[in-house]
């Protein structure tokens, strides 16, 4: 029986191959097993398991040799997931947190994130843009010593 860590890890997994297959065919037109190997630094056994795994699901179409390609239905979580990593990127930077430490926290954040906790998340970012003296003020008391 898988425990509820277990399944939220594959969750989060299943989830970025699909993040991964969705920018790499916009990126360059098709998606190979490579290519998921090279992207997510993965071992190619690893990711033909996976691809298997996301066509059982419904979620990609693979034809062997020729490629694969999001099923509608993949592609909406693929879209899902960039969505909230745009989301939570976007306040983390507003708020100074440097590039390579926000790339970092969005990983982590992302998967585990609720959707009415990211949608606050995205009301509060929408705020900050139309509202930059207020930022300006958070930010100086951030920055304060």
């Amino acid at each position: 029986m898988a425990t509820i860590a277990q399944s939220r890890r594959d969750l989060s997994r299943l989830e970025d191959y699909l993040e991964a297959i969705y920018n790499l065919h916009e990126e360059k037109g098709y998606v190979s097993a490579s290519d998921i190997s090279d992207r997510l630094g993965v071992k190619p056994p690893t990711v033909s398991s996976m691809v298997a795994n996301l066509a059982k699901k419904g979620y990609l179409e693979h034809e062997r040799y020729r490629g694969m390609r999001l099923t509608p239905s993949g592609e909406k979580v693929a879209r899902s997931v960039i969505k909230r990593h745009q989301v939570i990127s976007d306040l983390i930077t507003m708020l100074g947190v440097d590039p390579q430490t926000a790339y970092v926290d969005t990983e982590g954040i992302e998967h585990h994130v609720h959707p009415s906790t990211l949608q606050r998340m995205e009301k509060l970012a929408e705020y900050f843009h139309e509202n930059p003296h207020i930022l300006e003020k958070i930010m100086d008391y951030l920055n304060r010593d």
